[in-house]
């Protein structure tokens, strides 16, 4: 039970979870709200699909984890995982950092370019970089669980797409109430986090995302 724990975890490591989101959500059928909407994610050109999923990849896998792969070698973090709460500030900023580049990287892209992208891709980052920064405050008076944030970054996003959808498959957050019952579950069975710890963060992060992905214009 604890190697399947210990597994849960890995698989879904925090910095996973957006573009987790982003691959349901592109390729699991569904229909935006209004005809002349341009925020489908499903619809969007193959090509236009893989590139933004590399370029995610590099924004919120690649850079972060190879920054906290230094900072462990460095002895800046004792572990990949950062367990220790005092040692979370310094990779939860520069993680925010990577969100915020990638938002100003897009928003830049769009305004030199014409090109417009649906809304969430936009939305995703900027969100990611609201929600980690709030997180990295929180941290200095408690410690919140990384993994659950991740999880109400999946449901906040997928749940906000299905909100402004006339048409989804249902399936889609049956998947993520799924994964954030198994995430939340092996966090607290590995004694990682307390109850309390992972339910902030999955609700925090969770209503952020919701929020910000649902709200942000159309048409930006």
């Amino acid at each position: 039970m604890k190697l399947l724990a210990q597994i849960i975890s890995w698989v879904f490591v925090p910095l996973f979870m957006p573009l987790y989101a982003l691959l349901i959500l592109m390729f699991i059928p569904s229909r935006e709200d209004y005809i002349l909407n341009d925020d489908s994610l499903y619809f969007l050109p193959d090509n236009v699909k893989w590139s933004l999923l590399i370029i995610f990849f590099i924004f919120s896998i690649l850079a972060p984890g190879l920054t906290l792969v230094i900072m462990m070698k460095k002895g800046m973090i004792s572990n990949i995982e950062i367990d220790d709460k005092k040692e979370r500030l310094i990779p939860l900023l520069v993680t925010a950092g990577y969100c915020l580049v990638l938002y100003l990287f897009f928003v830049v892209k769009q305004s030199s370019s014409n090109f417009y992208l649906p809304k969430y891709i936009y939305a995703l980052p900027l969100s990611g970089f609201i929600t980690i920064g709030l997180f990295a405050w929180i941290n200095f008076y408690t410690k919140i669980s990384l993994h659950a944030c991740g999880t109400g970054i999946l449901f906040g996003l997928i749940y906000s797409y299905c909100a402004q959808s006339i048409y989804f498959d249902f399936s889609l957050l049956l998947i993520a109430i799924f994964i954030t019952g198994l995430v939340m579950s092996s966090r607290v069975y590995l004694n990682k986090h307390t109850l309390p710890q992972v339910i902030y963060g999955f609700v925090g992060s969770a209503v952020i995302v919701f929020a910000i992905n649902y709200f942000y214009p159309t048409g930006y």
